[in-house]
Order: structure tokens, then C-alpha cells, then sequence
């Protein structure tokens, strides 16, 4: 190691000259002497086979002591592949682009690269530009915090649009969580610790409230006298669990019913990924049932005319004349399906979520191999039916025998 030849004394001493100058000291350290008088620690190291200048700090704020720690530190990364020189430079790059990454900018990129349904992209452009650009779209995504995603929530849950802000919610976060993969905001996320008040929440979807319930509803929904189409559609939403619109559109080439499966294509999936519905033994008997109605017409459930799709209004209407005194909605059978699911403990959580369409494929193949995955899906859709029947028969009366 090379002597360290300056003393703060001499530091001191430097007398500034016509140009700049430089003092060694020692271990590649010098101190540079501006004509002004300012004087900078400096470090010249070879990287990558080139010399290279690189900043310690400037004398006054930075010890001499401190400027040969610094040195030690630098030139110990320098060993392992560090550049500070580039290091720097994307530093410097970064930060001028955290500056001026505001909300929106980010909000902007961060859509771009989602791969969802064009419903659902216009639903999350509709209600950022509606609740949230106004308030943090000019804001830096570095300086988002708690307290500026509570106000945009509370206005929303002011008005009563309690599950919106649960939904604003989640894409803030995930807006926020991608600027940090960018690099253009470092720490916490603040958006999991806002609190979304919901004391007086409107049920989003109407769901079944009981198993008794389930039973008396299937039981009136044999007796209704409407559309058999309509009501094979509906008892298969029970069965599947699959959103309306992913029943309502489906056609008859996307079933294999001697494999019971039924593969929906990802463009009328909500997260544009394909998804695998496992058929229960129930419900290809009813698929089979309905073929024989609707299997001349590509749609599996065709409306009146026979050249699209039924409604969902037609789901919705038949219900409420199956049961008149109970709210419910056709979307409402995926919520009874996911909390009788969870809570038989039977089935891993993110098999269900899978199976809902929620959970990422690719996660749940890595917790089971495809063969172990799709008898778990199989196993939990054939559970489900069962459940299904046995609700139904729960209250069926037996005759008494005379004596």
C-alpha cells in the first residue's frame, strides 16, 4: 500500500493557482485545487482496463479521513465489477426521470402493458380518469403517499361507490408497485396501508346466502316453467362458476365433452389468458341435454332470433321470476361457489382461484405437476356438483308408509 502523503494541515495550506492543480496523497487519492479556492477529493482507478476519474467529495464537507474511507469502499466495489463512474450516471439518468415520472406518465405506461379484455381496459380508463387524475395525475409517482390516496378513495366512498374504491384501490397499488420496478420510487407501497370504510357496503353481486338457501332455489328452478335453454344456462353457471359473459358467449367448438373440459379462449377471458373450465359429470349431462336444442347453432345458448348470444338480462329476469322474494344475480353464483369452497377446507386456496379464473396457472403447476393439476380441478369441480345435489335433495320430504 502507498504512503498517504497529505495531512489536513496541507489541505489547508493549498493555495489556489492560475489553474487547477492537483495534490497526491496516496492510494490513487488526490486532491484537486480549483483558481477559486474550492478543493475536491478525487480517486483515479482503473476499471475494465481504462483509468477513470471518480468523485469522493469536496474538502470542507468531506474529512480527509472520510475521503480515504470512501476511496477504501470504492475501490473494493471497483473489485467485484462495480463501476461507480456508470453507476452514477444511471443515478443521475433515474433520478431526472423519477423528477419527472408524474402519476399519470406512469398511470400511462402502466396500462399499456396490461393484457386484459377492451371491457375492462375501458372500465379501469374510466374510472382513473374520472376519481384519480384529477387529484395525483400531476403529482411525482415518487411523492404519491397515504394520505393523497385516502382523500381520492373517500370522495369515492362519500358518493357510496364503495366497491369502485376497492377496485381504484387495488390498480393504485399496482400502478405505484410498477413504478417501483421502474425505478422511479423506492420504499413501501402506501396505497396497502389506506383503509377502504365500509360499514354500510351494498353487496356487489347477490349471491345465494345459505346452503339451504342453494337447495330451495334449485328446487325452483326445476319447477320454473321458463325457456329449458335458460334454465340448463342457469344451473350450469352453478355448476361451472364462470362468469355470465363467459357462458352467455360460448360456443359449441370450445367443449370436449368426452374429456369434460371446456377451454375458453382468451379473448373473452377478462384477463386475456385462456382458461380450462373441468366439467363435473352434472354438468356434461346437462351440456349434452342442451345440444340436443341448440347444438345446429354455434352458440351454446342462442336467443330467440338464433343468431347471437341470450343477454344477460335474460339470466337476471329468470331469476327473479324463479324466486321472487330473493335478490339475486347471475354473477352472484361465483361468490357461493368461491366461500363454500374455502371454507369445506378441502381444496387449496389458489386451486379454487384457479378455477375462478382468479389465480395465476403457472403458480398453482408449480405447487402440483399438470397431471396433479388438473385432477385437483377435477376433483373440486365433481365436489362442487356433488355439494350442488346434495343441497337440493336436503329438504326432499319422504312418504310415510301406513301401518
Amino acid at each position: 500500500m502507498a504512503a498517504e502523503l497529505l495531512s489536513d494541515v496541507d489541505i489547508r495550506n493549498a493555495k489556489a493557482k492560475a489553474k487547477p492543480h492537483t495534490l497526491r496523497d496516496g492510494n490513487g487519492v488526490f486532491l484537486l485545487v480549483h483558481p477559486n479556492g474550492s478543493k475536491y477529493f478525487q480517486l483515479r482507478a482503473t476499471i475494465n482496463g481504462k483509468s477513470k476519474l471518480i468523485q469522493l467529495g469536496v474538502y470542507g464537507v468531506m474529512t480527509l479521513s472520510e475521503a480515504r474511507e470512501a476511496a477504501r469502499t470504492k475501490k473494493s466495489q471497483i473489485s467485484k465489477g462495480f463501476d461507480p463512474v456508470v453507476q452514477k450516471k444511471i443515478d443521475k439518468a433515474t433520478s431526472k426521470l423519477a423528477a419527472e415520472a408524474t402519476f399519470e406518465t406512469v398511470y400511462t405506461n402502466w396500462l399499456s402493458e396490461k393484457h386484459i379484455s377492451p371491457s375492462y381496459h375501458k372500465k379501469i380508463v374510466a374510472t382513473i380518469k374520472g376519481n384519480v387524475l384529477p387529484q395525483l395525475g400531476s403529482i411525482p409517482i415518487k411523492d404519491i403517499n397515504a394520505p393523497l390516496i385516502k382523500a381520492v378513495l373517500k370522495v369515492m366512498e362519500a358518493r357510496g361507490s364503495v366497491t369502485l374504491a376497492k377496485k381504484t384501490k387495488a390498480w393504485i397499488k399496482e400502478i405505484i408497485d410498477y413504478s417501483t420496478s421502474e425505478g422511479l420510487r423506492a420504499g413501501d407501497n402506501p396505497a396497502t396501508v389506506v383503509k377502504i370504510s365500509t360499514p354500510h357496503e351494498k353487496e356487489a353481486y347477490p349471491s345465494l346466502k345459505s346452503r339451504s338457501d342453494a337447495g330451495e332455489f334449485t328446487r325452483k328452478l326445476i319447477e320454473y316453467g321458463g325457456r329449458v335453454e335458460t334454465i340448463l344456462g342457469i344451473q350450469l353457471l352453478m355448476l361451472t362458476g364462470v362468469r355470465p359473459s363467459e357462458l352467455r358467449l360460448a360456443e359449441w367448438s370450445e367443449f370436449k365433452l368426452d374429456e369434460a373440459v371446456w377451454e375458453i379462449p382468451k379473448e373473452r377471458m377478462k384477463m386475456r389468458k385462456s382458461h380450462v373450465v373441468m366439467l363435473s359429470r352434472q354438468a356434461v349431462v346437462l351440456l349434452k341435454q342442451l345440444k340436443d336444442f341448440t347444438g345446429y347453432q354455434s352458440y351454446v345458448l342462442p336467443d330467440l332470433i338464433g343468431n347471437r348470444p341470450i343477454s344477460n338480462a335474460t339470466f337476471n329476469m329468470a331469476l327473479k321470476r324463479v324466486w321472487t322474494k330473493y335478490n339475486i344475480v347471475s354473477h352472484g353464483f361465483r361468490h357461493f361457489f368461491s366461500t363454500q369452497a374455502n371454507e369445506s377446507r378441502l381444496f387449496h386456496k389458489d386451486v379454487i382461484e384457479s378455477a375462478l379464473a382468479h389465480g395465476d396457472e403457472n403458480k398453482i403447476r408449480g405447487i402440483y405437476n399438470l397431471a396433479e393439476y388438473r385432477t385437483e380441478r377435477s376433483k373440486l369441480a365433481q365436489w362442487w356438483a356433488d355439494e350442488l345435489d346434495s343441497m337440493r335433495d336436503g329438504a326432499k320430504v319422504l312418504p310415510i308408509k301406513a301401518a
